[in-house]
């Protein structure tokens, strides 16, 4: 704040709030001064707000605009800094209307760049939540068989994870089988799984705030020659990738090695999607590992690599890890073994 000339700056990213002061309701604002912190939310929240809020003052409103106005009124904040990728352009408008004489001044992405290196506290939460997650792979491999239906066993495994300790999945699991795995975010559906299908299964959980995410892809029955060939060439451009990763390496390097390796083998046409992402309080969450991204990898990031072959009318194939960027390496978060399956 000091060096962008701002007097306060306006957290409205309801993760960013969490984050910076331990509130893990859906209804606030943060407004952070230079000497004091302000924590704002409606009566729904003030006892939750009292229980959880770290760090900041914490006052109630019948009226958002108006006591973020007040505040900066009372304590001489003449320009603000905001999160513009967390503020409609409507509720930009009313806020500049609201606050008068205060100027407003657009950010994105500095809260983001501080999440993306996590801290011991968040380490031990992405590791219980990968645990959690690693025993629902469990779950599906007991209930993989030709005839059951794909959301059956999303659903058994939604219920063992939340039994688990799970607050929720992380997203609405992928189940494709079958001609439907070349739907990279192919939700589970009511499909009868048939003997002779590729399965992708992607699933996530959330353990005290923190996600975790992890791809395996299974074959029902006997592996063709063709199978075989695709599932190789996948797990062959994931571990070259993963091998990649360390501080100080570009994380557009890493999506390079997997890419041109499932290139090289002829499938390139069939992987469309990034290599992999940050993991935390969101599923997506910087760094991403794309060929167009921008960032170098830093000890303390939490990513996935995930590289895919998607062939329409046949299926697909995708391999998914997190890692956790050490000092001088890596560390797989991610323990379901991945080699080729054939239930």
């Amino acid at each position: 704040m000091t060096r962008r000339g701002l007097d306060g700056f306006l957290v409205s990213g309801i993760k960013n709030i969490r984050y910076l002061c331990g509130f893990t309701g859906d209804s606030a604002y943060l407004l952070i001064g230079r000497e004091r912190d302000w924590f704002l939310t409606d009566s729904r929240y003030v006892t939750q707000a009292r229980a959880e809020v770290k760090g900041a003052g914490i006052r109630v409103y019948k009226k958002p605009l108006e006591a973020i106005a007040e505040l900066a009124d009372e304590h001489g904040l003449r320009l603000i800094g905001f999160e513009s990728d967390n503020l409609t352009v409507d509720a930009c408008g009313r806020f500049r209307k609201a606050l008068g004489r205060v100027r407003l001044k657009p950010f994105s992405g500095l809260l983001d760049a501080l999440r993306s290196k996590k801290d011991p506290f968040e380490v031990e939460r992405i590791r219980r939540s990968v645990r959690i997650l690693t025993r629902c792979y469990g779950v599906v491999e007991r209930m993989l068989r030709p005839g059951a239906r794909e959301c059956d066993i999303a659903l058994a495994v939604e219920a063992a994870a939340k039994a688990d300790g799970a607050e929720a999945m992380a997203f609405d699991t992928i189940m494709a089988s079958g001609p439907r795995g070349a739907l990279p975010h192919g939700k589970a559906s009511d499909k009868r799984i048939r003997n002779g299908e590729l399965v992708v299964v992607d699933m996530g959980v959330v353990f005290d705030g923190y996600n975790s995410d992890c791809t395996r892809t299974y074959c029902i029955g006997r592996a063709t020659a063709r199978v075989r060939e695709v599932y190789q060439t996948v797990l062959d451009a994931q571990m070259r990738a993963i091998e990649m990763v360390r501080p100080g390496v570009a994380a557009a390097e890493i999506d390079r090695v997997a890419r041109e390796h499932i290139d090289g083998a002829g499938y390139g046409a069939y992987f469309g999607h990034g290599t992999g992402h940050g993991v935390g309080l969101e599923i997506h969450e910087r760094p991403g590992i794309g060929p167009f991204g921008k960032e170098v990898l830093a000890e303390g990031m939490v990513i996935t690599v995930e590289p895919g072959i998607y062939i329409p009318g046949w299926g697909g194939v995708r391999i998914e890890d997190m890692l956790l960027v050490t000092a001088d390496g890596f560390e797989i978060l991610t323990k379901a073994p991945k080699g080729l399956v054939c239930i």
